[in-house]
């Protein structure tokens, strides 16, 4: 079965090269994001602010997406991502991203994960 929303495969690259634009280009104006427990974010320019907050705050990030899910106007990644803190220590945990797309955008982006132990 053909996927729907295979252009999305390279979200995870973006985010791990730190290349926001990319990463915002894949998002509607009124994108909703929530990460973990964190406070839900709205719009693309508040979403752009909380990045650029925290991609100083690791050294890098690599995701590895072991899983597509895709339903209808749904789209799911999971998989593991290795933090790389700004001590050089790493942290690897699993992850679940959800997205409600609109025309081939994400809408709704949700990214269930425990971050308790990486700060």
């Amino acid at each position: 079965m053909e996927r729907k929303y295979q252009n999305l495969d390279a979200l995870s690259e973006a985010l791990d090269a730190k290349k926001l634009q990319k990463v915002l280009s894949y998002l509607t104006d009124d994108c909703l994001f929530i990460a973990g427990n964190g406070e839900a974010v709205k719009g693309k320019e508040d979403i752009r602010k909380m990045f650029q907050e925290f991609f100083p705050a690791v050294q890098s990030t690599a995701h590895n997406v072991t899983d597509i899910f895709e339903s209808d106007d749904s789209l799911v990644h999971r998989g593991t991502v290795t933090y790389t803190r700004l001590n050089n220590s790493q942290l690897t945990i699993p992850f679940c991203d959800v997205f409600k797309m609109r025309e081939g955008l994400i809408s709704e982006y949700y990214i269930y994960i425990d971050w308790s132990e990486l700060f």
